[in-house]
């Protein structure tokens, strides 16, 4: 599947997420606070709803933070 996010901030601090591809559109948060709340619905939302192997999310993490 093809997908490109662009995330930029404007000098007014307000955080523009622009998807492409098969999904598409574009959201705007008015400060950073609003976009990481974003994000942590969208985690919280993969985290009850889908399977990601152990070792996949493992690869992920800082080395010495687990």
């Amino acid at each position: 599947m093809y997908l490109q996010v662009d995330i930029y901030q404007c000098d007014s601090k307000h955080i523009h997420v622009v998807l492409r591809g098969r999904v598409q559109g574009e959201a705007v948060f008015g400060d950073f606070d609003a976009f990481a709340s974003f994000i942590d619905a969208c985690q919280q939302f993969i985290n009850t709803h889908i399977f990601i192997p152990k070792a996949f999310l493992d690869a992920f993490n800082d080395e010495g933070n687990p």
